[in-house]
């Protein structure tokens, strides 16, 4: 019986448990591994404007002001840069231990967000998202994609949840989560009214609870802006510092080019005041202009020489007006020091060309679900295009002009920058390293096309249960039904909204390269999963009852026969499934002692 319980426990590792808890806790474990691995070969990256989050952090913790550049962020990384003790050390060991452990959660949280409707799909998405590697992707790179990656989907996830059951703690949870993606990225609280009603309409229930959860939201908010308006000197600044209109103007700019729309003075008088500067300020040469200094003062000088020097501050002014690229938008943005400035002008854009903006919309919109990678690459002028895939652990920040500025927080956050572990890893950890890069970039085209059809059939589930309530009484809505759709209707369009938002917000204000998409890429493992349950569904009622009975009486009896073997003499299950708590203590023990590993392996490299 040992023998067979011993044997059994490594294969039901891969096997959902019949206790909930213990089921999370192996995706935790598996997830430890693959985290660890990557804590020990990843690349540390700090892309330009990642400064302004650490700078915030000690501008909090030292009570003074931010330059206005920074207002284009949000304070929840920051805050996030406090708890791992940034200010203090000046060591980025704490704030890469806090994503490590939202990587560790994060196959976690796919698994709790579709456990109500299937425990098998569940564990088996939890699975997935580990192999997909979304939860590591970014575990180094100091912008807040892991931070925001987990909030929203924990935010889904406490949302699919009260959607499910109405446990009205789950609804406050939902507010506080929506929170901290809404502190964590610009423009991330729009879509807690359209989630909340959503809940409304679907739960019902007490309507105090959702009131305070308006009021909880609404003062935190309130709160973060009173904090905004002192940490920005705001009652001292000539306009309010802001980051919403460089990135409105960003979208609405860079997309030109690609639909034969010249920019123009005709759109109205801030676009007219922006170019009558720009024709000025190139004077009296592209080389000698101070504007040009002033916007492209790192730019490579082999770009700025074929792009920028070769032509006539009139050849120029024509070039931005007509191609743009990110470097001729840096010019323009570096024209007004007001944001509210281009804002306005942005909106000229739209008014003088909506089916423009409608076109770029669409056309980014359909990449950033279904065909990610494509935009505009710094340093060229070859517009928008697709790009190969980025496997950002492969590569190392330091070297590139945008990691100058650590130097600024002493020598040893340089160190540890400059540090890039792989190297120093045995032969074998390399090549496996390598061999997981290869696979990635090979099989990343057909996971997308799995997961995109997977997500189309969550959608025609949902647009079937809508349907169904309008129409109950049709017999094909009555054997629909029996497939339980009416219950996945309220969360799959509670996590496409969610996703849907996202990506239009990329579509209409950024590019939808890789970066973008990984960044929804659990939350689209979640519809996925409600898409596996929908099809489970709709199969295992649509054959013929005889065709079914013959089929369970034949595949059934074995197929249970191991799997239950398996559950049966699960040793984690068997000794855990009834010590909760001795199971998450035992969790944190040993993701504490492969943390402590990793941190005290870069010590040393980095003294």
């Amino acid at each position: 019986m040992q023998m067979i319980s011993l044997a059994a426990s490594p294969a039901a590792f891969f096997l959902p448990s019949r206790s909930t808890h213990v089921t999370a806790g192996k995706l935790a474990l598996i997830s430890m591994i693959f985290t660890t691995f990557f804590l020990f070969t990843a690349g540390y990256h700090f892309p330009g404007g990642a400064k302004h989050y650490p700078d915030w952090a000690e501008a909090i913790i030292n009570g003074t002001t931010l330059y206005p550049d920074a207002a284009q962020r949000e304070i929840g990384f920051p805050l996030l840069y406090i708890l791992g003790l940034f200010p203090f050390t000046h060591s980025f060991i704490g704030i890469t231990l806090i994503f490590a452990a939202f990587a560790v959660l994060i196959p976690v949280v796919v698994y709790f967000s579709l456990v109500w409707a299937s425990p098998a799909i569940a564990f088996s998405m939890g699975l997935v998202c580990i192999v997909s590697l979304s939860p590591f992707t970014y575990l180094k790179f100091f912008y807040p994609d892991q931070a925001y990656m987990f909030f929203n989907l924990l935010a889904a996830a406490l949302l699919i949840g009260f959607l499910w059951s109405g446990r009205v703690r789950l609804l406050y949870l939902f507010t506080l989560a929506a929170l901290a993606a809404s502190f964590t990225r610009t423009a991330g609280n729009l879509m807690y009214p359209v989630l909340l009603t959503i809940a409304y309409l679907t739960v019902r229930g007490n309507f105090r609870h959702y009131l305070g959860c308006v009021l909880i939201f609404a003062l935190a908010t309130a709160a973060y802006q009173w904090h905004r308006y002192e940490v920005f000197d705001v009652r001292h600044q000539p306009s309010t510092p802001s980051g919403k209109g460089m990135q409105v103007f960003y979208g609405a700019y860079l997309n030109l080019g690609d639909f034969g729309v010249r920019l123009s003075p005709d759109f109205g008088p801030n676009t007219k005041i922006m170019l009558e500067k720009l024709r000025q300020e190139l004077q009296p040469s592209t080389r000698e202009s101070a504007l040009i200094k002033r916007a492209l003062y790192d730019d490579p000088a082999e770009f700025m020489e074929k792009y920028v020097y070769a032509y006539t501050p009139e050849e120029l002014f024509e070039i931005i007006c007509t191609k743009p690229n990110e470097e001729y938008w840096n010019i323009l943005y570096a024209i007004d020091p007001n944001d509210r400035f281009y804002l306005d002008a942005a909106m000229e854009i739209a008014r003088s060309k909506p089916w423009y903006v409608v076109q770029y919309s669409a056309r980014n919109l359909w990449h950033s679900v279904f065909d990610p990678g494509y935009g505009f690459a710094r340093y060229n002028a070859a517009g928008y295009q697709k790009y190969g895939i980025d496997f950002t652990p492969a590569t190392q920040g330091w070297g590139a002009r945008s990691e100058d500025s650590v130097a600024q927080y002493g020598a040893r956050a340089a160190r540890e920058m400059e540090y890039f572990q792989l190297k120093d890893q045995p032969y074998a950890i390399q090549q496996i390293f390598h061999a997981v890069e290869r696979r990635y970039v090979k099989y990343f085209p057909k996971y997308l096309w799995i997961m995109s059809a997977l997500i189309v059939a969550a959608w025609v589930g949902a647009l079937a249960g809508m349907l169904c309530w309008l129409v109950p009484r049709s017999m094909d809505c009555r054997a629909l039904l029996m497939t339980g759709v009416d219950k996945l209707v309220a969360p799959v369009i509670a996590a496409s909204a969610l996703l849907l938002y996202e990506d239009l917000a990329t579509a209409m204000f950024s590019q939808p390269n890789h970066r973008y998409f990984h960044m929804t890429e659990p939350l689209r493992l979640v519809i996925a999963g409600f898409g596996v349950v929908f099809l489970m569904s709709v199969l295992s009622t649509v054959s013929p009852k005889r065709t079914a009975a013959r089929q369970a009486g034949q595949a059934q009896p074995q197929r249970e026969s191991v799997i239950s073997a398996i559950q049966k003499y699960d040793l984690l299950d068997r000794y855990f499934g009834r010590r909760p708590r001795q199971w998450i203590f035992g969790l944190i023990v040993v993701n504490a002692i492969l943390f402590a590993w990793w941190a005290s392996s870069l010590i040393a490299h980095t003294s």
